[in-house]
C-alpha cells in the first residue's frame, strides 16, 4: 500500500510539473485581427454597461387619470460605484426642448426609482440630500473629490411649483411655450410625451442644459452610472400590459479625468449643445443613424409591434422658438421587408418630432406587400442635414444620431420592449445603405 501511494504521489507531481502542450500554429490563410483597444470604454460601440449619460428615449404619462388607471413610465439610476454621486435629471418635451431639470443625489451604490406620474401628474420630485445618512457600504458625502460642491444638495426634491407644474405639462402635452404664443417647444397629443437624459454632473448647479456653461463646468465624466425603465399601461381599454429594458449607456471616453481631457470622438452626443469652438468638451459617445427594427403584424394571436423613436434635433439654435425646426425631421430611407424578402417603400419620406412611437400598421411606413404578416423595418433614420453646410447645426459633417426600440405586445396582456439592431456605431463617417431589389422575391 506505501508503494501505491509513493508511485500516485509520483504521478501528480510529474502531471503538475508537465508543460503545457503547444497551441496548434493556425494555417497561413488565416490571419488575427489587429486589436484596436482592450478598454470596454473606448469604443464607439452603445453597451449595457455603466456609463456617465443615460437616455430614456421615449416616454408616456397620462396625466388625466388616476394613478392605477394611468399609462406611466418609471426609470431607475444606479451608482455603481462607492462614492457619492449627482445626476442631473433633465425632461425634454418631443421637440427637444428642455421642459424640466432638477438633480438627484446617490450615496455609494445608490439605486432611486423615479415615476414620471408623480412628477408630472402629482408635481412631487424625488426626495434625496446629503443630510439622509448613507449606508455602512458607502463614503461619506464629502468623499468625492470631483463634487465641487454640495452647498445646494442638502434637501433635494419635494413639490413642484403649481405655475411651474402647469408650464410643464403645457409643454409636454400641447407644446405651447410659456414664454412665446407663437412658438412651439412640442407636438399635441393626449399624453404627455418626450425623452429624458439622466448625467452626471459635479454640483446641485441649476444651470440650463441649454447653457455652454453646463458641458465646460458642470458636467462629469466618470462611468458609473447604469439603469433601467418600465412602460406601464393599467387601463384595460388600451391593452393593460407592461415592458422594459436598459437605458441607453452613454459612456464617456476616455473614462473619468476632468474637462479638459481630450477626447479620440470625431462628434460627442451632445455635440448639437456644445460650444461652437468647443464641441468637443463633452466627450460623451454619439449614437448611430440606421437600425434594423423586427416587427410582428396580426395573427390569430392578435401580435402588434410599435417603434419608439428617438431622434437628434435639427434646430441650429437652442431657443424656444428654434424648436418648431425639430417637428419633422426627415429620415434618409426606410423600407420594409417581408418574411419572403419582399421589399416596400413609402411613396412619401418618413418625417417625425426628435419623439415619436408608430405602429408598424402607420401610413408612415411601408406597407406590407402581400399577406405575410411578419419581417422586419430598415431603417436609415439620418436626417442630411449634417451635409448642409449653411445650414450644419452640428460641428462636422456627420450623419445625424437616433436611438430605435421596438415594442410587441399580444393578446391585450403581453408587452416587452427591446432595443432595435444598430447597423452601424455612432463613429460611421456614413449611414449603412441597403439594396432595394428591383423585383420582389416570387414565393413557390
Amino acid at each position: 500500500m506505501r508503494r501505491l501511494v509513493t508511485l500516485a504521489v509520483m504521478v501528480v507531481a510529474m502531471r503538475l510539473g508537465a508543460a503545457p502542450p503547444r497551441r496548434p500554429s493556425l494555417p497561413p490563410q488565416i490571419t488575427l485581427p489587429r486589436v484596436i483597444a482592450t478598454d470596454n470604454s473606448a469604443s464607439c460601440d452603445i453597451t449595457v454597461s455603466p456609463a456617465a449619460t443615460l437616455l430614456l428615449p421615449y416616454f408616456e404619462v397620462d396625466v388625466s387619470k388616476p394613478v392605477n388607471d394611468a399609462a406611466n413610465t418609471i426609470f431607475t439610476v444606479v451608482n455603481t460605484s462607492r462614492l457619492p454621486q449627482i445626476v442631473r435629471v433633465t425632461i425634454w418635451t418631443d421637440y427637444a426642448y428642455p421642459a424640466l431639470w432638477f438633480n438627484v443625489y446617490l450615496t455609494g451604490y445608490d439605486v432611486q426609482a423615479i415615476s414620471l406620474y408623480d412628477v408630472i401628474a402629482r408635481g412631487a420630485l424625488p426626495t434625496t440630500a446629503t443630510t439622509i445618512a448613507p449606508g455602512n457600504r458607502s463614503a461619506a458625502a464629502g468623499a468625492n473629490p470631483k463634487l465641487v460642491s454640495l452647498d445646494a444638495c442638502g434637501n433635494l426634491g419635494g413639490s413642484i411649483a403649481d405655475a411651474s407644474l402647469t408650464a410643464l405639462r403645457t409643454m409636454l402635452t400641447t407644446g405651447a411655450s410659456p414664454s412665446s404664443n407663437d412658438c412651439a417647444v412640442g407636438s399635441a397629443h393626449a399624453n404627455a410625451t418626450g425623452y429624458i437624459t439622466i448625467d452626471l454632473v459635479n454640483s446641485c448647479s441649476t444651470i440650463s442644459p441649454l447653457d455652454s456653461s453646463y458641458f465646460s463646468q458642470v458636467l462629469l465624466y466618470d462611468n458609473v452610472l447604469t439603469g433601467d425603465y418600465e412602460h406601464v399601461y393599467p387601463d384595460r381599454g388600451m391593452g393593460n400590459y407592461a415592458g422594459g429594458s436598459p437605458l441607453v449607456h452613454i459612456k464617456a471616453i476616455p473614462d473619468g479625468g476632468n474637462v479638459s481631457t481630450a477626447t479620440p470622438l470625431p462628434y460627442t452626443f451632445y455635440d448639437r449643445f456644445t460650444p461652437r469652438g468647443g464641441r468637443k468638451v463633452d466627450r460623451r459617445q454619439p449614437l448611430p443613424s440606421s437600425f434594423a427594427s423586427r416587427f410582428i403584424q396580426g395573427g390569430t394571436a392578435g401580435f402588434f409591434s410599435d417603434i419608439m423613436f428617438w431622434r437628434e434635433g435639427a434646430a441650429a439654435s437652442n431657443s424656444s422658438c428654434a424648436a418648431s425646426a425639430n417637428a419633422a425631421i426627415p429620415a434618409t430611407s426606410v423600407i420594409r421587408y417581408d418574411d419572403a424578402e419582399n421589399p416596400n417603400v413609402s411613396a412619401l419620406p418618413l418625417k417625425m418630432p426628435s419623439v415619436m412611437s408608430l405602429d408598424t400598421k402607420s401610413s408612415a411606413l411601408p406597407p406590407i406587400n402581400g399577406p405575410s404578416l411578419t419581417g422586419w423595418i430598415y431603417l436609415n433614420l439620418d436626417n442630411q442635414l449634417g451635409y448642409v453646410t449653411q445650414s450644419n447645426p452640428y460641428s462636422t459633417t456627420r450623419p445625424s444620431q437616433n436611438w430605435v426600440v421596438v415594442r410587441m405586445k399580444a393578446e391585450g396582456r403581453y408587452g416587452v420592449d427591446y432595443d432595435a439592431t444598430a447597423m452601424s456605431n455612432g463613429c460611421a463617417v456614413s449611414a449603412a445603405v441597403l439594396a432595394t431589389p428591383t423585383k420582389p422575391k416570387v414565393e413557390k
